[in-house]
């Protein structure tokens, strides 16, 4: 029991990081979420911290709610199915990512803010990852994601969203994670076959 306990701390370990990140951000006051938040108008004028700052604040706190559960659903579901540097590296590039796909691609978003777009790579690394542990189950969750991708892209946000975030919902961000965790998902799969 006790190393069940441990093995489960050991596991979240990188969430609760990412939290306590979060948590002390929207703490910080508006001034701090601000000088962090996705802007392209300051990333323009190579404010770089911009490209994985944003990720880190949130709308409001239930904005905050929903996605560090999203991201503690990520852990406990597929956690051993990939290494913590995998994970690590897949939160990095996607955020960044995330941001320069905005900046090029949807120039009109002057800025943005939360953690969801990562949290979809991640579901995605996910996802492709227990398709060499777990084959159906790893091939119907990817399926679910990208279902739900299709979703948003064609009806908008999931309905009560926005109303829950406190605010617009950017579902390009979660397009955009997604497809960097879908790349270093299928990059895992094939080289771990």
């Amino acid at each position: 029991m006790l190393s069940k306990a441990k093995n489960l701390a050991r596991d979240l370990i990188i969430p609760t990081i990412i939290s306590v990140l979060c948590i002390v951000v929207a703490l910080a006051g508006l001034s701090v979420t601000d000088s962090l938040r996705y802007d392209s108008l300051e990333l323009s004028h190579l404010e770089l911290w911009r490209l994985i700052t944003p990720h880190f604040v949130h709308l409001s706190v239930s904005h905050l709610i929903m996605n560090l559960l999203g991201l503690y659903l990520v852990f406990v579901f597929f956690y051993r199915c990939v290494s913590w540097q995998y994970w690590l590296v897949t939160f990095f590039f996607s955020g960044v990512g995330i941001s320069l796909f905005i900046f090029f691609l949807n120039p009109e978003i002057r800025w943005y803010v939360g953690l969801s777009g990562i949290v979809h790579a991640l579901f995605m690394l996910g996802g492709l990852a227990d398709i060499r542990v777990r084959k159906w189950e790893g091939i119907t969750f990817t399926g679910l994601i990208i279902a739900k991708l299709s979703y948003e892209q064609i009806f908008g946000p999931l309905p009560g969203s926005e109303q829950t975030a406190g605010g617009p919902i950017l579902i390009d961000a979660h397009l955009y994670g997604a497809i960097i965790g879908g790349i270093i998902g299928l990059f895992y799969l094939f080289k771990h076959k």
